[in-house]
């Protein structure tokens, strides 16, 4: 009775059955048995560590894929199964069945575990494994039904630019001059006689872009600014080709601006608050492009124009001189 006891036990010791996976002996990771080796029958090969997956992770020998660059695709595409999880499904939508990924699995495929066996109430035990599981591919749009509406034309380029011509928007002139002195009551003020420089910030002297698009029809204005107009508030004006020069220092005290000045022959007392109201504005040539998505055209729209206003007082200074 002794020696069948011996006899069980070393039995139980070296094979252990566990929900039809027969575990023999098992290993530390650090002793697991190295993969055996693979032999090249195009498919990805899963190796398991141990018999059972619980002591020492399986690995995927991936040597038949290197040698064949991609892994073989069943005839006909992928058996039929089911939907499974949301994750499955974003896994395959994701590939092309005319291109394969650049690790060699197939389109629609991947790498993971999943749920193997078994069945609610059959008493027939469950377990997971490792591998390559493919899925179908998500059915296309269904045509639309016999009777629906028809969908609405789609616009022409040049109606769309009419459309973008109408939201673009301008960039408006930042008023700058020189002489720019304080009067004692606080009054901004240049000076009668004296060459008033004249310009704008060139933070806002740049195309202003505007795009429409609806469906492969599109058009694109663009306006660009050409010139700027100065008119004094006094009765006088002037055009300059561009925004104008900043006044410095270095360029004298009684220097004339290089590209856009105005010299005040008198003084602003008279006027609304004894001020002048001056306006900067700036022109801009419009064009637009557009394509229907076979063919470009393109246009131009009147020239445009950008305002703003400064006030500021316009004094005489008297020189007086000693004998």
């Amino acid at each position: 009775m002794l020696m069948v006891r011996r006899h069980l036990a070393q039995v139980l010791t070296g094979v252990l059955c566990l929900g039809g996976i027969s575990v023999a002996g098992l290993p530390s990771p650090a002793q697991a048995d190295p993969p055996p080796p693979s032999n090249d029958d195009g498919q990805v090969i899963v190796v398991p560590g141990d018999l059972s997956g619980l002591v020492a992770p399986p690995h995927i020998d991936m040597r038949a894929l290197e040698q064949r660059g991609q892994a073989p695709v069943r005839p006909g595409g992928p058996a039929k199964k089911s939907a499974g999880t949301g994750q499955d499904r974003q896994a395959a939508a994701g590939s092309s069945d005319a291109a394969d990924s650049p690790s060699g699995i197939p389109p629609g495929c991947f790498l993971g575990g999943f749920g193997v066996g078994g069945a609610p109430g059959a008493g027939r035990p469950g377990g997971s494994a490792f591998g390559m599981r493919c899925l179908p591919p998500l059915p296309a749009d269904a045509p639309a039904p016999p009777g629906a509406p028809a969908a609405p034309p789609l616009p022409t380029p040049a109606e769309l630019a009419a459309q973008a011509f109408e939201q673009l928007q301008l960039p408006l002139p930042v008023p700058r001059h020189s002489p720019d002195v304080r009067l004692p009551d606080g009054r901004d003020a240049t000076i009668v006689g004296e060459n008033t420089w004249i310009w704008t910030d060139r933070g806002v002297w740049h195309p202003a872009v505007q795009r429409v698009q609806v469906g492969p029809v599109w058009a694109e204005v663009t306006a660009t600014p050409v010139g700027m107009t100065f008119n004094s508030g006094t009765g006088g004006s002037m055009t300059c080709s561009g925004p104008g020069t900043p006044y410095d220092r270095s360029f004298g005290l009684h220097a004339a601006s290089p590209d856009c000045g105005f010299v005040y022959t008198r003084s602003s007392v008279g006027q609304p608050n004894d001020q002048a109201s001056a306006e900067w504005a700036i022109q801009w040539s419009v064009s637009w492009v557009g394509s229907d998505g076979t063919a470009d055209v393109g246009g131009d729209f009147p020239q445009m124009q950008s305002r703003a206003r400064a006030s500021f007082a316009v004094a005489e200074v008297q020189a007086l001189r000693a004998n």
